[in-house]
């Protein structure tokens, strides 16, 4: 408990250090408050008593840096700085008032709530440097949700907190948990694993899901990619695919030869709308979570690249032999795959595929079937119109709307305008206080400068909440249409819109973030340090210098 003398020891502290501060001619004033603050009662009031006179000599500080000599003033006329300020007028009063009690009230609104906390995502990377450099930085709500679960028992919350959860270990150990609890959640492991590539669970969660799932190619690739992070561990990496261990070959075989390669990503997203709706949450960017997670694992393209060139080679060698038929199961096992993949993770293996359909095709020739060597070559060429289409749909992602990107800037700059409105709001008001040293609006005199600047802040913190409800509220409008009716038409305009508020101002693309948190910081101690070179110069400056006798 904070002791009730501590007001009035901060007061005295306050008093010293404005004193040590301030010139030399004004420290018989400065003296003369800090022995009259032994006699104001009560220690809040000598604290506002203190705020008062340190002002006072903190002007003097001020005015003698900037202007030498214009300090020398007597105490008379420093202790006229309050009785010339003039009464506060009562229009200006109610302007103020009637904008901070409206700007208030924007908040009572859930969606003004949720635009306030995507406008300060920018700041997030800013003050988490450990998570702008890959360290996992702890997330309040999701720790809160995790109790929650696990005090719930509730499988689909815990498997909602392991999808978004930053730290491994707690990410796997909550995946495990679900699955315990719901043996239907299996499919939970390959998501984790997929982002998470190689911990020791792997060995007992593969075979879970290849049991769970058996036609799935998945569990085959995250197979391979543990060997390849092994072998990258202990640096061992083959310099040829023929070189790879027979596990891996065993597991990429597996993969070719599945029917299906299921990512689990709609059932990842009806569990995502359950728990949303259940629990009422309205934090776009982790309803938003699944864009932050791959299809893949991140070697899954480049070992069906390297097992693909494998077998169209070991095709090569069979229809040099004679052997056709051993030849076509080789390039047919290519094709097949490639179906699997889909569009966006076949544009990765388009020239592997296009090289099978051309062996194909030659062989369809070979054995007089020129109606499959005419259907491989209009797959050839349907495989380049989809990569031509992937590659622009990925370039159009990569910009977004011009919409979406203004009104994330409008987003960006009016939380700031909030922040910084709000900041010049209460340093007024406790400066009028401090210098009327009183809370009572009878008492308060402020100064034109400061009624000049609060009722622009006041004015501009109103206008800046006006702005921030109107930019932001299409995208809530699409966010409740995801989150209750499943349409994810609007999903990519406002999953490019919530990328674009994550760019702290300053920064083209988020991944100068990092160079936005260099800067910022760089900033913050070049002013810190030069705040003390001024504390110390003036210190030097105005210290008593001892006169020499002879």
């Amino acid at each position: 408990m904070m002791p009730l003398t501590f007001p009035r020891s901060v007061a005295a502290l306050l008093l010293r250090f404005a004193i040590w501060i301030a010139p030399h001619d004004t420290h018989d004033w400065g003296h003369g408050m800090l022995s009259e603050l032994n006699h104001v009662e009560g220690h809040w009031s000598a604290l506002l008593w203190a705020l008062g006179g340190a002002g006072v000599l903190a002007k003097h500080a001020i005015l003698a840096l900037i202007l030498p000599g214009s300090h020398r003033r007597t105490v008379s006329t420093a202790s006229e700085l309050f009785a010339k300020e003039p009464p506060m007028r009562k229009t200006t009063l109610a302007v103020i008032a009637s904008c901070v009690v409206a700007s208030l009230l924007f908040f009572l609104a859930p969606v003004f709530r949720q635009a306030f906390h995507v406008s300060l995502a920018q700041w997030h990377d800013v003050f988490h440097v450990k998570q702008s450099f890959g360290y996992p930085v702890p997330d309040p709500e999701l720790d809160a949700l995790a109790k929650k679960a696990e005090q719930n028992h509730d499988p689909e919350l815990l498997a909602f907190v392991a999808i978004r959860e930053r730290n491994q270990s707690e990410s796997v150990r909550l995946a495990d948990e679900a699955v315990h609890l719901d043996p239907n959640l299996t499919w939970l492991y390959a998501t984790v694993a997929v982002h998470w590539s190689s911990f020791p669970e792997l060995d007992r969660w593969v075979p879970a899901l290849q049991k769970f799932d058996a036609q799935n190619a998945l569990p085959y690739l995250i197979t391979a990619e543990k060997i390849d992070i092994d072998q990258v561990v202990r640096e061992s990496v083959p310099h040829r695919v023929e070189d790879e261990p027979a596990a891996w070959k065993d597991a990429m075989a597996g993969a070719f030869q599945s029917s299906k390669l299921d990512d689990y990503l709609d059932r990842r997203k009806e569990i995502d709308r359950r728990v949303l709706l259940h629990y009422r949450l309205d934090d776009p960017f982790q309803a938003l979570a699944d864009d932050c997670w791959y299809r893949l694992p991140s070697y899954g393209v480049s070992d069906s690249s390297q097992y693909a060139k494998l077998l169209i080679e070991s095709g090569n060698s069979l229809e040099a032999s004679g052997d056709h038929k051993g030849a076509a199961e080789k390039y047919l096992a290519v094709a097949r795959f490639g179906q699997l993949m889909g569009p966006t993770d076949s544009f990765f293996l388009s020239r592997e595929i296009k090289e099978d359909y051309r062996q194909l095709g030659t062989l369809a020739e070979r054995n007089g079937n020129n109606t499959d060597a005419a259907f491989y070559a209009s797959l050839s060429v349907q495989l380049d119109r989809a990569a031509e289409k992937q590659l622009a749909s990925w370039r159009s992602d990569s910009r977004g709307s011009a919409v979406s990107r203004w009104n994330a800037l409008l987003v960006r700059l009016s939380g700031l305008a909030l922040l910084f409105c709000g900041a010049l709001l209460f340093i007024c008001a406790i400066g009028v206080m401090a210098r009327g040293r009183s809370t009572r609006l009878s008492s308060l005199r402020p100064s034109p400068l400061s009624l000049v600047v609060g009722c622009s802040s006041a004015i501009g913190l109103l206008l800046a909440s006006a702005v921030l409800l109107v930019s932001y509220l299409p995208y809530s409008e699409l966010l409740q249409r995801f989150i209750s009716t499943g349409d994810e038409s609007g999903v990519p305009e406002l999953s490019n819109f919530l990328g674009n508020t994550r760019v702290p101002l300053g920064t083209r693309e988020y991944l100068g973030v990092s160079n936005a948190v260099f800067h910022f910081w760089f900033a913050v101690t070049v002013l810190c340090a030069l705040a003390l070179l001024v504390a110390v110069v003036r210190h030097v400056q105005t210290r008593p210098r001892a006169t020499m006798t002879t």
